[in-house]
């Protein structure tokens, strides 16, 4: 299918321009109250890897607007978004925003022994405790900004992928940086490929249409908050 010019001008169904602010001034109203949820937890720390993640995660969280979630993915969006990764025909996957890794953690789980994970995560905070956390010779992490993933995998001599996800909240890009990274998404995967975001809101649809295929549509609510997850097909 013919792929829109990524350089065009802002257009009006680029409906998320405005959410990213949104979401960043819901979040400042609840700093103060999360801030004193990790004071005490760290007077009551039961200890524990899962407290670890959620207080870890939690500090990231204050510390950086451009993260969306208020808490870890749950097990089951975990699960879901594994279910439309289609794992066993995957040899190379790429991860956008693997946050401190949990959902890493369940790729490198159920991927094939032979397969690869590039894993990209921005926040440094995050990107340090994906590093200590997750140990696996099959995973590539990286440091830096999925618009560029390109370059990122082309240091690894990796040029095309099986299955791309993403936790990235494409709110926080501009009309043009979410078309752009959708145009590099699309022209890094193989054909049959799948790019797999869960995200917020539904609007991302309209642009996922414009580069794939066929786009099916979950909603998982056992998640804070809730994400949809969307599987678009090359």
């Amino acid at each position: 299918m013919s792929k829109p010019d990524p350089r065009r001008p802002k257009s009006d169904r680029d409906v998320l321009d405005d959410l990213g602010n949104l979401i960043g001034e819901s979040v400042k109203k609840g700093r103060a109250k999360l801030e004193k949820l990790i004071e005490e937890s760290r007077k009551h720390k039961k200890g524990g890897h899962d407290d670890d993640d959620f207080l870890g995660y939690l500090r990231a969280f204050l510390d950086d607007r451009n993260i969306a979630a208020v808490t870890p993915s749950s097990k089951f969006l975990v699960d879901r978004v594994i279910r439309a990764m289609n794992l066993p025909n995957a040899g190379v996957i790429v991860e956008y925003g693997a946050a401190q890794g949990v959902m890493t953690r369940r790729i490198l789980e159920k991927m094939r022994p032979d397969a690869k994970l590039i894993a990209i995560e921005f926040n440094r905070r995050l990107f340090d405790e994906l590093i200590e956390r997750v140990r696996d010779p099959r995973m590539i992490a990286e440091h830096g900004d999925v618009r560029e993933v390109d370059q990122i995998l082309a240091r690894h001599g990796i040029h095309k992928a099986d299955t791309i996800i993403s936790g990235v909240p494409f709110a926080f890009f501009s009309g043009r940086g979410r078309h752009e990274l959708l145009h590099k998404t699309s022209e890094l995967l193989n054909p049959g490929g799948r790019f797999v975001p869960y995200q917020v809101t539904t609007h991302l649809i309209p642009m996922l249409k414009d580069y794939f295929s066929d786009v099916d549509i979950q909603f998982e609510v056992r998640n804070m908050p809730p994400h949809f997850v969307f599987t678009a097909l090359k």
